[in-house]
């Protein structure tokens, strides 16, 4: 053979015992391991937690497969081998395969995928046996080890350090911060006529009121909403998008805005990192110094604080509770053990950047479905009437109020938002080796060492097994037209959380061989609707729970309530009607045009939700009008 052939032989025999080597006896072994549990499988051609294989493929041969054979089945590898399959999906997938527990088999790994309330139970009550899959959040590091990237006594030093911070005296200053923030954010919708303007991006709004409570209860920073700006017309960062720089606001917002391509950047080596010449990388960049330049002259302030006698105030944030630890934790051996610097940065990091969106966007989709559902929201302000009977909201009680609303509608209302847009998609956890018994239906199966476990949120919120369900309102009306067409539970219906005399579901009720399971604790909501343990997980469970739990309700809850007690939240139909033009329509033609704006916001609410962190609409947006009470313009529709 000559050269140039030669060559190429070479390559291609040298390519095919690289992929027999890499890829195939790899996936024979795993389909051999996933057999042996006796549990359902479906193969595919690459793992998804390789990031460099699963970004060439998902570019290449999924697009080109999606070309050639248009509309996989919910159980095809195209669809389950996407990250995004249970936000778009739920538990449809589940259904079609006929079982809650299934494995997804790639060469580089096994991935067991779970919907079943009773094993998600299993897994978070033995959090030795499945701990968390910490590899996968080594992305947030940015600033350094972190409460939630760690795991085994590294977390535990961590979560000994920072719980502290989330107290009940500390929620009363998320109380207090919310009443007042969200009052502002009101004022800003206000245009120069005094009169309420359409807001375009709420969820613009939402995150900044979402984080100016994250600084003023994590950092004892009041950040106040500019006067200066009208409404929301200005973006998240835009006031440092050229310098990127000078305060911490600014800097703040920013980083927050750019989270994902910040930790996308940060990732590479540090020698490309400040080679990097695209200007939306450099600012990123700066915008992740300064931030952390801020932040580090925070830390010294609040030591300085610290020493010189001011621990009262450092006591309430959590910024204060971590430099305070730097002296006063002790370990078991009785030797100093501190966070380091960059621990603490790491930590405040995660809290206050990565944490605030889960009530920025909860927020958001509440006043989102709320608008899509007057009759929801009558009743949530028929109930505010009776708990605040006419208080200012000076007056309102952190003690007696916050009860009421969490046990009551409001609380339902947040349940059922939680519950119907999960805002996390799973919850991931790895077995530890060699292997782990699970009782799945009842039989028990040993889970081979090192499999990746996939708590998937959205399907279980959606599993008719573990929740009580009536027939679809409208069937061809579904608002997730994907999943559970029999049954509604893909609806919005707050009220089904205040039904106190259902029956709480259990597995040995379903048919099942496994005991029933205990129900989720209900020592903050036990007003409300139970499900069994394992089947609402918005804020995970077991010892590795949201620690800002309690924060976020308080601060959602508050949030509402503030709004909704003065105002209603309506569709904007600007698109279709001027406001003129609506004080002239008859019901009707009101209801058309309501209609109208109703239908856009399902198709973004079925089409443009994607998972960036935590679950958000993606390159749209619902407008929104918020009126005085009593002078709605579509509330009696």
């Amino acid at each position: 053979m000559s050269g140039p052939v030669s060559l190429l032989v070479t390559f291609l025999m040298l390519s095919v015992a690289i992929a027999i080597n890499r890829i195939c006896l790899p996936l024979i072994k795993n389909i051999r391991t996933a057999k042996a549990t006796g549990l359902c499988f479906i193969v595919v051609p690459y793992y998804h937690y390789n990031f460099l294989t699963a970004r060439l493929m998902s570019r290449t041969l999924l697009r080109l497969c999606n070309l050639l054979c248009p509309g996989p089945s919910f159980t095809s590898w195209r669809v389950l081998v996407t990250s995004a399959w249970p936000l778009k999906l739920q538990h449809a997938p589940f259904k079609a395969l006929g079982t809650d527990t299934f494995l997804i088999v790639a060469p580089g790994g096994i991935i067991l995928n779970t919907a079943d309330a009773d094993v998600i139970s299993q897994v978070l009550a033995r959090g030795q046996d499945f701990p968390k899959a910490t590899e996968i959040y080594r992305s947030i590091n940015i600033y350094g080890r972190n409460v939630v990237s760690s795991d085994g006594p590294i977390w535990r030093h961590h979560r000994k350090i920072t719980s502290p911070a989330f107290s009940e005296r500390n929620n009363h200053l998320v109380w207090k911060e919310t009443l007042d923030r969200t009052q502002a954010m009101l004022a800003s919708f206000v245009g120069a006529d005094g009169q309420f303007r359409t807001v375009e991006h709420i969820a613009r709004d939402t995150t900044r009121l979402s984080l100016e409570v994250m600084g003023r209860a994590c950092l004892g920073e009041k950040l106040e909403w500019p006067s200066n700006i009208v409404g929301n017309n200005r973006q998240l960062g835009e006031s440092c998008s050229d310098t990127v720089s000078q305060s911490f606001t600014s800097s703040l917002e920013y980083v927050a805005l750019h989270i994902v391509s910040i930790m996308a950047i940060k990732a590479l080596p540090e020698w490309i990192i400040r080679t990097i010449l695209f200007i939306p990388c450099k600012k990123s960049l700066e915008a992740y110094d300064d931030w952390g330049r801020h932040m580090r002259s925070m830390i010294s302030r609040k030591r300085s604080e610290i020493k010189t006698g001011f621990v009262e105030a450092a006591a309430t944030d959590l910024i204060g509770q971590l430099v305070r630890s730097q002296d006063d934790f002790v370990d078991g051996k009785s030797q100093r053990v501190a966070l380091t610097d960059s621990e603490v940065l790491g930590n405040l990091f995660v809290f206050i950047v990565a944490g605030h969106e889960t009530s920025a966007n909860t927020i958001h989709f509440a006043l989102l479905l709320l608008a899509l559902h007057p009759m929801a929201q009558k009743m949530a302000q028929s109930e505010l009437v009776k708990i605040f009977k006419g208080r200012p909201i000076a007056s309102w009680s952190f003690d007696q109020d916050l009860p009421l609303l969490l046990n009551g509608m409001l609380g339902a209302v947040l349940n059922e938002v939680l519950r119907l847009i999960s805002l996390v998609l799973t919850i991931p956890k790895v077995v530890t080796s060699p292997s782990q018994s699970l009782l799945v239906d009842g039989n028990e199966v040993q889970i081979p060492g090192k499999t990746l476990i996939r708590l998937c949120v959205p399907a279980v919120h959606r599993n008719p097994k573990f929740w009580p369900s009536g027939p679809p309102t409208d069937p061809g009306k579904l608002l997730f037209p994907l999943d559970n067409l029999d049954n509604d539970l893909g609806e919005f219906k707050p009220e089904r959380w205040l039904d106190r005399s259902r029956t709480r579901l259990s597995t040995a009720e379903k048919g099942y061989g496994s005991p029933a399971p205990t129900p989720c604790s209900s020592d903050d909501n036990s007003g409300l609707y139970t499900p069994v343990k394992g089947a609402f997980i918005p804020f995970s469970d077991g010892q590795r729970s949201c620690l800002g739990r309690r924060f976020a309700q308080v601060e959602i809850l508050t949030a509402l309530a503030v709004i909704l007690s003065e105002y209603s939240v309506e569709l904007a139909v600007d698109e279709w009607a001027s406001d003129e033009e609506v004080r002239k329509m008859a019901s009707d033609k009101r209801r058309e045009v309501w209609s109208k704006a109703r239908q856009k916001g399902e198709f973004a609410l079925q089409n443009k939700l994607v998972s960036i962190i935590t679950v958000q609409l993606n390159g749209t947006s619902i407008p929104l009008r918020f009126s005085k009470k009593g002078h709605e313009r579509f509330y009696d529709l």
